[in-house]
C-alpha cells in the first residue's frame, strides 16, 4: 500500500467518506418526510389524490408571471416590421434568460414540496400493498413500501446526482419518487433502461401508482418510430424507454419537415437506470442514422488486400514460432540477454502464440520478458526499433495498436510495384522539394523570356504573365498529385492495418460471432449480441473479409450523436446503479454528476474471498469444475462468471464431461435470459454466464437455499474493469441474504499477462509451485485491483478523446438543429432570418468595400436578394462599413415587407371567400407554388393560421420551407465531407501533427463555409421567390403531406462501436418485422421523412429553359434533374 493510500484511509476514518457526509445532510429531509406520515394516513383516497393537483397548482402559481412574459416575447419576436436585427437579438437573449428563470423557479418549488410529495407517494405505496396487476404478461402483487435508505436514494436522484445502490435494494421503486415529483412541472420525465424488456416491465409495474395520481405513463419501446403512438408516449407525464430509442428519436426529429411529425418534446429531466452501463460503456459509441454513399463504395479494397495480409500474418506466425524456439534454446545455453530479446520480440510479434503463452507461465521467463521490455522502453523507447525491425509488424497489446515495419512493407509489395507502394510521402519534405523545383523552373522560364531580344517590351510583359500562369498551373498540378498520392497510400496502409488488427487482435467467439453470414459484435460487459452495431473506421469490413462473409457497402451519415452528448442536453440528469464509485471521476468530469453511495437496508452478509491464482488456465478451469461440483453436491446454487462467449462454452463443455447439469447464458442463448435467470436461484442450480448477462433482473433464492449458504459467485477471470467484477459479486447477498464470491485467475489471463507485477512473478518463482497448486493473498487481490485501475484510466482516456471529437460536431449540430427547430416551430424564426440577412449583407460589404468596389457591391445585392438599393457611390463611400450594412438591411427589409403584403392580401381574400362559401369542406392546408426563376417550390400553408394573420402565413411558410430545404441539403453534404475527413484524420500523425487539432481546424473552416452558404442561399430564396400565379379560388390546391429530402427507404439506424474516427458501415439486415422493436435496431416502419420516389415511380418534370413538361419514371428523371436543368413538378 502506498503512502497516499494510507493517508487517504486515515483521513476517511477520522472525517468519514464523502457519501457519509452527503447522507448526513439528506437525513433531515427524510425525517421531515416521515413527519407527514400520520397526517397523510388520515386522508381518504380522494383527498390523497387531490394533493397532486395542489402541488401542480403551486408550481403554476410560482411560474405564472415568467411564463406570461415568455409568451409575450415569443409573439413580439415574430414581428419583422418594427424590430431591428439588434433588437431581435436582445429579445432572443432575454427569452433564454426567462426560460432559465422558469426552470430555476420550478426547482425551488419542487425542493420546497419534496417532503410532503414523497410522503404522499409513500402512503400510496402502502395503500397498494396486496393489490395485483399484469406485468410482462404475468400477475404481480405489489409488496413495496420504501425504506429510509430508499428515500435517501430518491432525494439524491431528484438533486441530479447518481445513487449507487447495491443489487436488490429496490432501485425501480426508488426511481418513482423523483419521477413523480418532477412530473408535476408538466415538462415530462424520461426514465431510461438498458433494454426494452426492462423498459416495458418497469412502465407496467409502476403505472397504477402514477395513474392513481392522474399521471399518464407510457413506454416508447412499445411502438414503431415516427408513429402517432410514439408521439403520444412522449407526451405522457412519465415516459420509459431504452437509451438507443431516445437518441434515435432525437435524430429523426431533426430530419422532419412538419412540426406535427416531431415526437419528442423538451429534454427536462431524466433518470438513467444502470447509469454506468449507459453513460460509460455505451456512451463512447455514436448513434448513427445513415444511408448509401451516392458514388458507390470501396468495400472491395478489403477483399483485394486480404491475400497479401493473410500471407503476411502467416509469415509473422512462423517467424514468432522460430523466435520462441530460439528463445528456449538460448535459455538452455544460459544466454538470458539474447533469450529475453527473442521472447520479447515474440510478444511484440504475436502475443497469442500458444507456445509463448505456455512459456510465460514460468515466473522466471515472465520476469525476463518484463526486464527486457523495461530496457528497450527506457529513454523514450529509443531502442525499440531494434526489437521491431526483425518483425513484419509490431503489436502493442496494451495500446491495442499495430504498426507495419519496413520488412513487412517489403514483404507485401508485389514484384514490379513501386517500392514505396506502402509508404506515405512526407508532406513537409515533398512540399519543400516541389516549392524549390517550381521556383527554379519559374526563374529559368522568366529568364528565357527576359533575355529574348526578339520580344518587344510589351510582348515580354504579356509573355511573363502567361508564364507565371503556366507555372501556377504546374505548381497546382504537382501539389494535387502529391495530395492524391498521400490519400491513396494512406488509405492503402489504413486498409492493411485494419486487416492486421482483424487477424491479430480480434478472435471469433470472443469479440464477435458469425451468424447467418453476418459478423455480430458481442458486448464485452453483458455477453449479448449487439445487433446492428459495427466496428467503425473500416475494421468491421476487415473482419468481414477475414471471415469470408459479404463485405457491406460504405454509407454516409445522415445524422449522428453520441449518448454522452445526447444526455448532456437534459436540464437535469440523474442515474442509479450498483457500481458507480469506481468511475466517479469520469461521471464528474464529463457529466458534472456527483456519486453518492447509499447504504444497504440490511448489512451485506456475503463472504467475498481473496482471489485464487493458478499457473495455467488448464489448472484454473480444472479447479473451477471441482469447486462447482462441491457446490452442487451440497445444493448451493452457483453463478459462474466468464469474460467471453468462448470461455463460457469451454466451461460448459467441461461441465458436460463431468456430468454436471447446468444452464448457459451468453450471446447465443440470449432469448432464454429470463427463463435461465429465474432458475439460477434454485437448489443446486449451476449457471454459466458471460459477465453481467441478465443484468437488471434479480436472482431470487428458492426455499432452502439460504440454509445452504445462499448464492455462490465463481468468477473465472478478472475483468479489466473493477466495476464489472463488482457487478458480478453483487448478484449474491441481496437484502442481507447469505452468499459468497471468489475469483479464479491464472498467469495466462489477459489482465495478468499485461500487468502482473514483478512481486507476483518472484513469489511464484521462490515458492516453486507444483502443477495445480494455488496462491492466495490479500496483496495479490490488491495488485489485480491496481492493474484494473490502469486499464480503467486508459479506457477513460479513450472515451474522453472520443468525446473531444464528437464535441466538435456537437457544437455545429446544436447550431444547425436550433435553426431547424426555430423553422419548424416558428419560434424565433424571424430572429434567425434577421441574423442571416445581417450576416450576408455584412460579409458582402466587407468584401467589396475593402477593395473599393461599390459597383460590384450594388450588383451583388441585386443578384442575391433582388433588391435594387438606390446607388450613390459618393454617399456609400462616406458611410462606415457598419452604417452601410445597416442601410442596405433596412432597404432589404422594406422591400420584403412590401412583397409580403402583396402575397398576403390576395391569399387572404381567397381563403376568406372559400371559408364563407363552404366552411365544412374548407381544406386545412393548401399549397402554393413559388419560384425564384431557377427552381420551383411547393409551399404548404395552414389555412387557419392564414385567416388569423390575414394571409401573412404564406410568407411564414415560404421562410420555413426555404430554410429547412437549404439546411437539410447543406448539412447532409457537410456530414459527408466530415466523414471523409474523419476517415483519414489519423494519418496526419505520420506528418507529426495532432489528428484532433487538425480535425478541429478543418471542421471549423468547413462549418464557417457551411453557414455562409446557408445564409446566402436561404436569404436569396426567401427574398427572390414569388408565387407562380396569383391566388384565385380555383387555383388553390389541397396540400399533400410534405416529405423530407432524406431517402429513408434505405436509411438505417445503428449504434456503432467506435474504434476510431471513421466512416460507418450499415447495420445488419433486420428481421422479425411484425414484432415490437427490440432496442435501437429493430426493423423500422418507413419514417415520415422520405423524399425521393421509387425508381419506377412516374414523376412530372419541367425544363426551366423551355417550360416543356414530361411524365417519366424517376430513374430517368433523376439524371434530367441533376444534369440537364429540369425540376420535379409533381411526384
Amino acid at each position: 500500500m502506498d503512502i497516499l493510500e494510507t493517508v487517504g484511509k486515515a483521513i476517511t476514518k477520522v472525517f468519514g467518506t464523502k457519501s457519509e457526509k452527503d447522507i448526513k445532510k439528506i437525513q433531515p429531509i427524510v425525517d421531515e418526510i416521515k413527519s407527514y406520515e400520520d397526517q397523510i394516513k388520515q386522508l381518504s383516497d380522494d383527498e390523497l389524490k387531490a394533493k397532486t393537483e395542489e402541488f401542480k397548482q403551486k408550481i403554476k402559481d410560482a411560474t405564472a408571471e415568467t411564463v406570461d412574459e415568455i409568451q409575450k416575447i415569443k409573439k413580439d419576436l415574430d414581428n419583422i416590421e418594427t424590430l431591428t436585427p439588434s433588437e431581435h437579438r436582445e429579445m432572443a437573449e432575454h427569452l433564454d434568460e426567462l426560460e432559465e428563470r422558469e426552470l430555476d423557479i420550478i426547482e425551488e418549488v419542487l425542493d420546497d414540496i419534496l417532503p410532503e410529495a414523497f410522503a404522499v407517494l409513500k402512503d400510496t405505496c402502502r395503500r397498494f400493498v396486496g393489490k395485483s396487476w399484469k406485468v410482462g404478461g404475468n400477475d404481480i402483487t405489489w409488496e413495496m413500501v420504501p425504506y429510509d435508505v430508499q428515500l435517501v436514494g430518491a432525494i439524491v436522484l431528484h438533486q441530479g446526482r447518481i445513487a449507487e445502490m447495491k443489487t436488490g435494494e429496490g432501485k425501480t421503486l426508488v426511481a418513482i419518487f423523483p419521477a413523480y415529483l418532477n412530473a408535476l412541472a408538466g415538462k415530462g420525465v424520461h426514465v431510461i433502461t438498458v433494454n426494452n424488456y426492462l423498459a416495458i416491465r418497469d412502465a407496467e409495474w409502476n403505472e397504477p401508482i402514477f395513474n392513481f395520481h392522474g399521471l399518464h405513463v407510457d413506454c416508447v419501446d412499445r411502438y414503431q418510430p415516427s408513429t402517432e403512438q410514439r408521439r403520444k408516449a412522449y407526451k405522457a407525464d412519465i415516459t420509459y424507454g431504452t437509451n438507443n430509442e431516445f437518441g434515435f428519436d432525437y435524430l429523426r426529429d431533426n430530419m422532419v419537415v412538419e412540426q406535427e411529425q416531431l415526437v419528442q418534446r423538451d429534454h427536462h429531466y431524466t433518470i438513467i437506470d444502470e447509469v454506468d452501463s449507459i453513460l460509460i460503456d455505451e456512451a463512447r459509441t455514436p448513434l448513427i442514422i445513415s444511408g448509401p454513399v451516392p458514388q458507390g463504395n470501396q468495400s472491395d479494397k478489403y477483399v483485394e488486400m486480404k491475400p497479401r495480409v493473410e500471407s503476411l500474418v502467416l509469415a509473422q506466425k512462423k517467424l514468432v514460432a522460430n523466435l520462441v524456439k530460439e528463445g528456449k534454446a538460448l535459455l538452455e545455453e544460459g544466454d538470458e540477454e539474447k533469450a529475453g530479446l527473442a521472447l520479447f520480440r515474440a510478444v511484440r510479434g504475436f502475443p497469442k502464440n500458444s507456445q509463448l503463452r505456455k512459456l510465460q507461465q514460468d515466473p522466471k521467463i515472465q520476469k525476463l520478458i518484463q526486464s527486457t521490455e523495461s530496457f528497450y522502453l527506457q529513454d523514450n523507447a529509443k531502442n525499440m526499433p531494434v526489437v521491431d525491425e526483425y518483425l513484419f509488424y509490431a503489436v502493442d497489446p496494451k495500446m491495442n495498436s499495430i504498426e507495419m515495419t519496413e520488412k513487412g512493407r517489403e514483404f507485401i509489395t508485389k514484384k514490379g510495384e513501386d517500392e514505396d507502394f506502402f509508404v506515405i510521402p512526407d508532406l513537409g519534405e515533398e512540399t519543400a522539394v516541389i516549392e524549390k523545383e517550381i521556383d527554379t523552373l519559374q526563374e529559368e522560364k522568366l529568364q528565357e523570356v527576359k533575355t529574348n531580344d526578339e520580344f518587344s517590351e510589351e510582348y515580354k510583359e504579356k509573355k511573363i504573365e502567361e508564364t507565371k500562369g503556366e507555372i501556377r498551373q504546374e505548381r497546382e498540378k504537382r501539389f494535387n498529385d502529391l495530395h492524391r498520392l498521400f490519400a491513396e497510400r494512406g488509405d492503402r496502409i489504413h486498409t492493411v492495418n485494419q486487416l492486421l488488427k482483424a487477424y491479430t487482435n480480434f478472435e471469433r467467439e470472443e469479440e464477435y460471432i458469425v451468424q447467418n453470414g453476418k459478423v455480430n459484435i458481442v458486448d464485452e460487459h453483458t455477453g449479448r449480441v449487439l445487433s446492428g452495431r459495427r466496428y467503425s473506421d473500416g475494421l468491421h469490413q476487415a473482419i468481414e473479409a477475414k471471415e469470408n462473409v459479404k463485405v457491406e457497402a460504405s454509407t454516409q451519415t445522415y445524422a449522428t450523436i453520441t449518448l454522452q452528448n445526447y444526455f448532456r442536453m437534459y436540464n437535469k440528469l440523474a442515474g442509479m446503479t450498483g457500481t458507480a464509485e469506481t468511475e466517479e471521476g469520469e461521471f464528474n468530469e464529463i457529466y458534472e454528476l456527483d456519486v453518492v453511495v447509499i447504504p444497504t437496508n440490511k448489512p451485506i452478509a456475503r463472504d467475498d474471498k481473496e482471489d485464487l491464482v493458478f499457473k495455467t488456465k488448464r489448472e484454473k478451469f480444472n479447479a473451477t469444475i471441482q469447486k462447482i461440483q462441491e457446490y452442487q453436491d451440497k445444493g448451493q446454487p452457483v453463478l459462474v462468471g466468464t469474460t467471453s462467449v468462448d470461455v463460457s462454452e469451454t466451461v460448459s463443455r467441461m461441465l458436460q464431461r463431468a456430468g454436471i447439469s447446468h444452464n448457459v447464458l451468453n450471446a447465443k442463448q440470449h432469448a432464454r435470459e429470463s427463463e435461465i435467470v429465474k432458475q439460477a436461484g434454485e437448489i443446486g442450480a449451476v449457471t454459466v454466464a458471460t459477465n453481467m448477462a441478465g443484468r437488471g433482473t434479480d436472482i431470487k433464492l428458492a426455499k432452502g437455499v439460504k440454509e445452504r449458504g445462499g448464492l455462490a459467485i465463481l468468477g473465472t477471470e478478472r475483468h479489466e474493469s473493477r466495476r464489472i467484477d463488482l457487478q458480478l459479486r453483487g448478484r449474491s447477498g441481496r437484502q442481507g441474504d447469505p452468499g459468497e464470491s471468489q475469483f479464479y485467475v491464472s498467469l495466462e489471463d489477459d489482465l495478468m499477462a499485461l500487468f502482473m507485477s514483478d512481486r507476483v512473478a518472484n513469489v511464484m518463482d521462490k515458492l516453486s509451485f507444483e502443477e495445480g497448486e494455488v496462491i492466495t493473498h490479500p496483496w495479490i487481490t490488491k495488485s489485480l485491483g491496481r492493474a484494473q485501475s490502469k486499464v480503467e484510466q486508459n479506457n477513460f482516456s479513450i472515451r474522453k478523446r472520443q468525446l473531444e471529437y464528437d464535441d466538435v460536431l456537437n457544437n455545429q449540430r446544436n447550431v444547425i438543429y436550433a435553426r431547424r427547430h426555430h423553422a419548424l416551430s416558428g419560434d424565433q424564426l424571424r430572429t434567425d432570418i434577421m441574423d442571416m440577412l445581417d450576416d450576408l449583407i455584412e460579409s458582402l460589404v466587407e468584401e467589396h468595400v475593402a477593395a473599393g468596389d461599390y459597383e460590384g457591391l450594388h450588383e451583388n445585392i441585386l443578384r442575391h436578394i433582388a433588391v435594387d438599393v438606390e446607388f450613390d457611390k459618393d454617399e456609400w463611400f462616406k458611410m462606415g462599413e457598419r452604417q452601410l450594412a445597416d442601410h442596405i438591411v433596412d432597404k432589404a427589409l422594406e422591400a420584403y415587407r412590401a412583397k409580403e403584403e402583396r402575397m398576403a392580401k390576395p391569399l387572404y381574400q381567397v381563403m376568406k371567400r372559400i371559408t364563407e362559401a363552404n366552411p365544412e369542406n374548407r381544406p386545412d392546408k393548401v399549397q402554393v407554388i413559388f419560384t425564384d426563376g431557377i427552381r420551383r417550390m411547393r409551399i404548404v400553408v395552414d389555412v387557419e393560421s392564414a385567416l388569423e394573420n390575414e394571409g401573412r402565413e404564406v410568407a411564414r411558410s415560404l421562410e420555413k420551407s426555404a430554410i429547412l430545404s437549404i439546411i437539410d441539403q447543406k448539412w447532409m453534404e457537410h456530414l459527408r465531407e466530415l466523414d471523409s475527413v474523419k476517415e483519414g484524420i489519423g494519418l496526419r500523425s505520420f506528418a507529426q501533427k495532432d489528428p484532433l487539432l487538425e480535425y478541429k481546424r478543418e471542421a471549423f473552416d468547413m462549418f464557417k463555409m457551411l453557414l455562409d452558404e446557408i445564409n446566402q442561399e436561404a436569404i436569396s430564396l426567401i427574398w427572390k421567390a414569388v408565387p407562380e400565379v396569383q391566388a384565385e379560388d380555383n387555383k388553390l390546391e389541397k396540400a399533400q403531406k410534405q416529405k423530407s429530402r432524406f431517402d429513408t427507404s434505405s436509411m438505417e439506424t445503428q449504434h456503432a462501436d467506435s474504434t476510431g474516427m471513421g466512416l460507418k458501415a450499415p447495420s445488419p439486415e433486420q428481421q422479425n418485422g411484425g414484432q415490437k422493436p427490440q432496442g435501437g435496431n429493430a426493423k423500422r416502419q418507413p419514417v415520415e421523412v422520405a423524399d425521393e420516389p421509387g425508381r419506377n415511380d412516374y414523376v412530372t418534370v419541367q425544363n426551366m429553359n423551355t417550360n416543356e413538361t414530361k411524365e417519366v419514371k424517376w430513374k430517368y428523371a433523376k439524371r434530367m434533374v441533376e444534369d440537364e436543368g429540369w425540376i420535379v413538378v409533381e411526384k
